[in-house]
């Protein structure tokens, strides 16, 4: 099957990563993959050298840009996976102009209520299938949009591929911080949204306790580093957090990690660091404002906390700190729940099956 995929964004996020991975998966199937991405210095530099991919403006109506490059594109697919809903209308025209037959498939990655647009409701009635990432996802965007029919609509959890640790920074080593006192990891974009500053907070209440605190990744704002750590100073722990920057090894410095947190503060569609928490049999802690709750068991698979809530993490941290045998425990449930339940081979045979003719 010749399959093309549209990259969502201009910037590299986990949604373009869950493109990436689902092509190499799909390739390694025997599928024929290649992309279109839309013009972007950040995503083309993670795509150049690696696979096959062309540029297309396909924001706005079909004609004010990259008409030609995605006629080019899909001409001769079998199915185009789009990855935004408002790429689903070009697509199609890009499709009828080319005069190929491809079948749209489209994934919503994201939890939110919005009505579609009125002239965006046709195309989108004559998708193949529409994925929803999770329950509350599907929920959600349903809720106000009754007139999709809904035997088009599947839920696929989000899955991440298995992972070969490679070398990379030792991280006690790096910060000095012996072997008895546990490593706390965030990863990701550092910001406030991701409730970076309700973590600090809430590490400020536990300076009496044994820890080290590293955020792996870019602040945006840049400098957003500088905030969290006066917010560390004023509550007597900044020689304990690291800002490492970004890594592309971050797979293998969670393992490194006793306790990984995921304390975002706005609703998430399914987030995929919990996962990778998971995989590597870290115990997590994670907000329950999203789909965390449809794959995380509370005290069982990981550590739910409600978002912004400072006193409540420092708790669930507090739990974790002064108990190894109950994170060891949360930990190794985790990983056994993700490899029986979220492994990425069932999650391809779900993707695949969505693929197929109703």
């Amino acid at each position: 099957m010749k399959i093309v995929h549209i990259f969502p964004g201009k910037v590299w996020g986990g949604a373009e990563q869950y493109v990436l991975d689902l092509g190499e998966a799909l390739r390694k199937r025997g599928h024929e993959v290649s992309y279109v991405a839309r013009p972007s210095k950040a995503v083309e530099d993670r795509l150049r050298g690696q696979v096959a991919y062309s540029v297309a403006a396909i924001g706005g109506l079909l004609g004010r840009g990259g008409v030609n490059e995605l006629i080019n594109a899909v001409k001769e697919a079998d199915l185009v996976h789009v990855h935004d809903l408002k790429h689903v209308a070009p697509v199609s025209r890009a499709i009828k102009k080319s005069g190929g037959r491809a079948r749209i498939v489209v994934t919503r990655h994201i939890a939110r209520a919005s009505r579609t647009l009125p002239w965006m409701r046709k195309p989108l009635r004559e998708v193949h299938r529409m994925i929803f990432v999770s329950h509350l996802g599907q929920s959600l965007w349903r809720s106000v949009n009754g007139w999709m029919p809904e035997e088009k609509c599947r839920v696929i959890h989000n899955s991440i591929p298995p992972y070969i640790p490679e070398d990379t920074d030792n991280l006690r080593k790096r910060y000095g911080v012996s072997d008895d006192v546990p490593l706390i990891m965030f990863t990701g974009r550092i910001r406030k949204s991701k409730g970076c500053m309700t973590l600090v907070e809430a590490l400020g209440r536990l300076s009496a306790l044994k820890w080290q605190m590293v955020f792996v990744g870019r602040c945006k704002p840049a400098d957003y580093d500088k905030e969290l750590l006066e917010t560390a100073r004023d509550n007597g722990i900044a020689s304990r957090l690291g800002f490492m920057g970004f890594s592309d090894r971050v797979r293998s410095l969670i393992r490194q990690a006793d306790i990984g947190v995921a304390p975002s503060i706005v609703r998430e569609a399914c987030p995929l660091t919990p996962m990778e928490f998971m995989q590597a049999g870290v115990c997590v802690v994670a907000t329950d404002n999203g789909a965390q709750p449809e794959y995380i068991t509370d005290g069982k698979t990981g550590v739910l906390v409600k978002p912004g809530d400072v006193e409540g993490t420092a708790t669930a941290l507090r739990s974790l700190l002064t108990d190894r045998q109950r994170r060891n425990t949360i930990a190794s449930r985790g990983k056994e729940y993700f490899e029986t339940e979220m492994n990425y081979d069932s999650f391809i045979e779900n993707i695949l099956s969505a693929y197929e003719v109703i």
